[in-house]
Formats: structure tokens, sequence, C-alpha cells
């Protein structure tokens, strides 16, 4: 991870950016309380409409019921200018509320795409235990996939783009994961299988 505002490079230990000194209360401090967020889809600025956005919400549990450890939220919000965007997904990230306490560091496999139709401005933020397997470059390449979509305002079909990215992505570090250590890698769709 880089630190959201100076771009310097972070542990997951780290309490604070070494170049800038950034950290969560200092976020917190300058930005204030984070808005209220709905579980899955958060959409404050009414982008979607009800019947895209109850698509999109199923899509979300079809991935989180696929790939259990994950925990998906999307956020469209008017975000002020003032700040870089990124220091606003660490802080929604860190403050939404959006892993339990217990998910921290390595054990957080969160992602969180923000999406700011009015500045025009999106991004993917994945918690430490994704970041291995979910490189930064492969995210840009699922944000500069959408953005067409986006552009012609059209938000749910380029927020569905980046999920069926994601689910590739996950999909294939599993498949990896299961190739290096000699592992079963096999996927489930749909509801979970009872035992």
């Amino acid at each position: 991870m880089r630190c959201p505002y100076c771009h310097s490079p972070l542990t997951e230990t780290a309490q604070e950016c070494p170049g800038c000194r950034l950290n969560l209360s200092r976020a917190a401090a300058l930005l204030g309380p984070v808005p209220r967020l709905e579980s899955g889809i958060s959409d404050h600025v009414r982008t979607l409409s009800d019947k895209s956005r109850a698509r999109l919400q199923k899509r979300i549990k079809a991935i989180e019921q696929r790939f259990p450890q994950i925990t998906l939220q999307i956020i469209c919000h008017c975000f002020p200018l003032e700040h870089p965007f990124p220091l606003y997904l660490f802080w929604i990230f860190n403050m939404g509320g959006i892993a339990s306490a217990s998910q921290k560091a390595g054990d957080n496999h969160t992602i969180l795409l923000a999406l700011d139709p009015v500045s025009g401005n999106s991004g993917i933020m994945v918690g430490y235990g994704l970041e291995p397997f979910l490189g930064e470059p492969a995210l840009d390449h699922l944000l500069e996939v959408a953005e067409p979509a986006w552009i012609d305002q059209s938000w749910a079909e380029g927020i569905g783009i980046v999920l069926d990215g994601l689910d590739q992505l996950l999909e294939s570090a599993i498949k990896e994961i299961g190739n290096t250590f000699d592992l079963p890698t096999t996927l489930t769709e749909g509801k979970p299988k009872e035992f």
C-alpha cells in the first residue's frame, strides 16, 4: 500500500506515513465524520436506479458467497476537491465500519469501490489481506475498462464491469495459490451449500 496523500510506501503495521506523517486520526480530523454507509451499496448522489441498484446488490452478494472471506462495498458520493481522492478512499475504508474489528492487517479482505460521478473520480482500495493477490496495476486496469461507461453516465454498467473484473481476479488468485501449493480450487456458484 502507498500513502493516500504523498504516495510513500506503507507496511500493514505502520502507525503513520514515514513521508508525510499522515495517520488515521489526522485524516479523520481533517475530513470529519464519514458519510453513513449502507451495506453493499451507498449511493448518496442517486446515480443508480432502484432496478440497477438491486441488480448490483445481487451481484455483490453472489461474489461474497463465492468468496466468503471477501466484503465488498461500493460508494457513490460527491467528494470535495480540496484533498486527493485516494485520501477519501483511505478515510472511508478505515473509518466507515466496512470491516469488522477482527479484520485487521492481513486478515482484512475488504474491497471498496468509490465513484464520484460529479468530479469523475473513481478508485478501488483493498485490505492488506488482498494486496498480494489484487495488485494496483490490475485494479487500475479495471477502472480504465469501466471509464467509457462512466463517461457515458452508465454508472451501473461501469460498476458491473468492475465487479466482473474483480470476480475474475479473485478466481485467478485462488487458482494460482492452488497450483502453487497443490490445493483443490473448486469454487461454488450461487448459494453456499449446507453440510
